[in-house]
């Protein structure tokens, strides 16, 4: 019988080395448990009520409720987005405003025609389009001469309302206007030159209907016509009217600062309260730690964990007050498209006269 050497017969047993590969699967096995909860908390919405002050609000619009949605980005909250009807339950509103990027990169409307078929009927739906949703005019040739794209015709023919000027509601005999946010903003005076000095080169070109002049001049009209239409809403507002301005981009306290001193100077109509979308709340989010990461803004705003202020919810800045949704989907603003400990969101604004925390 052969003997074992001594090197055998004293050699330590080696150990086998589980520690680490247990530690890693179940590091594994918690994300994945983590990203499926994540998943699912992403499907369920929860409802936020804020009440808002209007300085000069007329008796009649106190306790006028707007629905605030922003940011769908064609998620889907359920079946046929049972989930946000679930969140929305019996409550009331008066009017339904969608910040955009309702749609977002993919196109898909199905999402956002299933969430306008379950809000209450007979009141009126406005959306805009963010800067995720598919261009709304069509600037290049494409087979007909419809300058609005065909996702924005096909929600105007399900009884969206697309937000290119101001739109008069009346409520108790009270106005309120829903405004492109944009129409305070800019210069329309000097947009409306540029646009005629575009329209006169293009007809003074060589084939003006050729198919690519053609989608420019159709274009181009397309906007002079709602510039025009824009500046005669303008001239009809009153100042005891409510005006909310719609952005999809929140205006920055710079811009409301020159907004503010412009309406000072010349004593015109101001916004009464401005509903914006785009940042999501953070989009991914960390307990105890806010949001992981914003993108820089133009502002200086941005960074990692830049913190929660003038991401959502509602502010007053230069006088204005400014609501920013939290959001429902997954925003292409942010460079890593995942919502992370951060549940979808809807706004009830209900407005009144009086002072509010």
């Amino acid at each position: 019988m052969a003997r074992r050497s001594g090197n055998q017969l004293f050699s330590p047993r080696r150990k086998r080395k589980t520690g680490c590969v247990t530690v890693i699967v179940l590091f594994v096995l918690a994300l994945v448990l983590t990203l499926s909860l994540n998943a699912l908390a992403n499907r369920f919405v929860r409802l936020d009520i804020r009440r808002v002050t209007i300085l000069n609000l007329p008796r009649q619009l106190e306790r006028f409720r707007v629905l605030h949605l922003s940011d769908l980005n064609a998620a889907k909250l359920g079946n046929k987005q049972d989930n946000l009807a679930s969140a929305l339950g019996k409550e009331a509103y008066n009017a339904v405003v969608m910040t955009g990027d309702m749609v977002g990169k993919s196109g898909n409307i199905q999402p956002l025609l299933e969430t306008g078929a379950l809000l209450a009927p007979n009141i009126p739906k406005f959306f805009i389009p963010g800067d995720s949703d598919p261009a709304p005019y069509y600037m290049t040739p494409h087979g007909d001469e419809e300058v609005k794209a065909e996702y924005i015709r096909a929600l105007e023919a399900n009884g969206f309302i697309h937000l290119e000027v101001p739109y008069k509601h009346e409520e108790d005999g009270q106005v309120v206007w829903f405004c492109p946010g944009d129409l305070f903003m800019l210069d329309l005076d000097s947009a409306q030159f540029s646009l005629n000095e575009l329209v006169n080169t293009l007809l003074a070109s060589d084939n003006p209907y050729e198919s690519a002049t053609g989608a420019q001049l159709r274009y181009a009209q397309h906007r002079l016509d709602v510039i025009a239409r824009s500046l005669e809403a303008m001239k009809e507002m009153k100042p005891e009217d409510t005006i909310i301005a719609v952005m999809h981009h929140p205006p920055d306290a710079d811009q409301l600062g020159e907004l503010a001193q412009r309406h000072k100077e010349k004593e015109d109509v101001t916004p009464s309260l401005f509903l914006a979308g785009q940042f999501n709340n953070g989009q991914a989010r960390l307990p105890g730690l806010g949001p992981i990461y914003l993108p820089r803004l133009a502002d200086g705003r941005g960074g990692f964990f830049p913190g929660d202020e003038g991401l959502s919810g509602l502010f007053i800045t230069k006088g204005y007050p400014l609501h920013i949704s939290p959001g429902l989907g997954v925003s292409g603003f942010y460079p890593v498209p995942l919502r992370l400990f951060n549940r979808p969101a809807v706004t009830i604004l209900e407005l009144t006269s009086r002072m509010t925390r």
